[in-house]
């Protein structure tokens, strides 16, 4: 078989298929394989008795330009939708709700003091000034502030109020990370990109992107786990394991968007800086338990986020009936959990009665004592969920993207750019492709 104008895609995320997508609309031929008997990676939902439980990646910012670009390309507009975005944190037991759609309000929440609403101005002015940096292409403007972890800098800047019931909380409910590791520039990209007064949901589940994704697509071979890529100078070969049997395919080219491990494990020629900066990746590990109940709460907030000082070890919980349509039969409830990185590492193993009594006396100030209204649950449990963003990591992002050798016949796609998440890695995955493109049209160039 010829290999001329195929590109072998490793992973069926939401990063394999971008990448898939910008190569065969450009007249390439991507084959997809996963090794999964599903599309989408950590998009995962899971359908069962009217409940559509996201099990993975949990929501659409209203910030994801490509993603929901992508949704529309595809066909999902008619099923995707805007939601509000009500927030709550909590302090000294009560909840202070938030309206992002009127962001003057926030001037008269009593969730901070008068002293620290003026500090807040330093860090909005601080966010202001490097509102360009924070994108998806170039990471340089990040990396020259990433100097301070959230702790170090607020500590200097903002005082131990805003660290703790602020810059805080932001690093903890989208990315479960603790502050005294977490990067300040993590605090500036989650300030500028999460807190938006909307976020879209599609009725079919999270997954429905990678599905209507892969379905355009002409070769993705499911449950075709990947044991080596090599890249033999004029080619690539590949090879897998399919119905048992393994086998190699030769490719013009090949695109990686594996979670690093297992990318280190299955292309052992990665080296320089791109083999130390995958070494170096750590990942946030992830515990989220989806509690379907037999009556919908009260609480009237879509998400809640709380301060390591409210609460240590619960990070956030989000309404799943609230932010997106066909959740949940009507007049049901769907509520998820999201718990911090090291109290998912110390219960990845513990069993599904343990950590569902643990979230619900977690949650039980909010929400009251849910035990007698659950009717189903389903907890994911992620070892690998997203890079941690460390003090440092941006410098890092930096440095490989400027080294990435656009004509190297294996590409790297995933959560490796400036900032992990759907969007993040569906970007890179694009970015990858395109260089694919640039390299098939060079050779298409060459030969005419």
């Amino acid at each position: 078989m010829t290999f001329e104008g195929r590109t072998a895609i490793v992973g069926a995320g939401i990063a394999g298929l971008g990448a898939a997508r910008r190569i065969q609309q450009s007249g390439g031929t991507p084959v997809v394989f996963e090794a999964e008997d599903r599309v989408g990676g950590r998009i995962k939902t899971i359908r069962r008795d009217g409940f559509v439980f996201d099990v993975g990646a949990f929501i659409y910012l209203g910030s994801y330009a490509e993603a929901t670009h992508e949704m529309r390309d595809v066909g999902l507009g008619p099923q995707m939708h805007k939601f509000d975005a009500f927030g709550a944190m909590p302090r000294g037991g009560e909840l202070n709700f938030l309206d992002l759609s009127k962001p003057l309000s926030l001037l008269r929440t009593r969730y901070v003091s008068g002293r620290a609403k003026l500090k807040l101005a330093k860090l909005l002015f601080f966010l202001a000034r490097h509102w360009k940096d924070l994108n998806y292409a170039d990471a340089s403007g990040v990396a020259a502030i990433d100097t301070d972890t959230v702790t170090s800098y607020s500590r200097r800047e903002l005082g131990e109020e805003l660290l703790d019931y602020v810059a805080a909380v932001v690093v903890r409910g989208p990315w479960l990370s603790d502050p005294s590791y977490a990067s300040v520039g993590q605090l500036l990209w989650t300030l500028k990109n999460f807190f938006k007064p909307y976020f879209y949901g599609l009725d079919d589940g999270m997954d429905a992107l990678p599905r209507a994704m892969a379905a355009r697509l002409s070769d993705v071979r499911l449950a075709t786990p990947v044991t080596n890529v090599t890249d033999a100078g004029d080619r690539v070969e590949v090879t897998f394991v399919e119905s048992g049997r393994e086998r190699t395919e030769e490719f013009a080219n090949a695109v990686i968007t594996t979670t690093t491990g297992a990318a280190l494990r299955i292309y052992p020629q990665l080296s320089g800086f791109a083999r130390e900066y995958y070494e170096n990746t750590d990942y946030i590990c992830s515990i989220n338990c989806h509690i379907a109940l037999s009556q919908r709460p009260s609480n009237p907030a879509t998400y809640i986020m709380c301060s390591p000082r409210e609460q240590p070890d619960l990070c956030g919980v989000i309404v799943d009936h609230l932010k997106a349509a066909n959740r949940c039969p009507a007049g049901n409830g769907l509520l998820t959990t999201f718990c911090r990185h090291e109290w998912c590492l110390d219960n990845l193993d513990s069993p599904d009665d343990k950590v569902i009594d643990s979230v619900l006396a977690f949650i039980a100030p909010y929400y009251g004592d849910l035990s007698s209204q659950i009717v189903d649950y389903e907890i994911g449990r992620w070892r690998d969920v997203v890079p941690i963003m460390r003090q440092g990591r941006f410098r890092a992002v930096d440095r490989f993207m400027r080294e990435t050798d656009p004509t190297a016949r294996v590409q790297l796609a995933g959560d490796i750019g400036p900032i992990p998440g759907v969007n993040g890695a569906l970007v890179s995955g694009q970015a990858a492709g395109d260089r694919v493109v640039d390299q098939l049209a060079a050779t298409r160039s060459v030969v005419v």
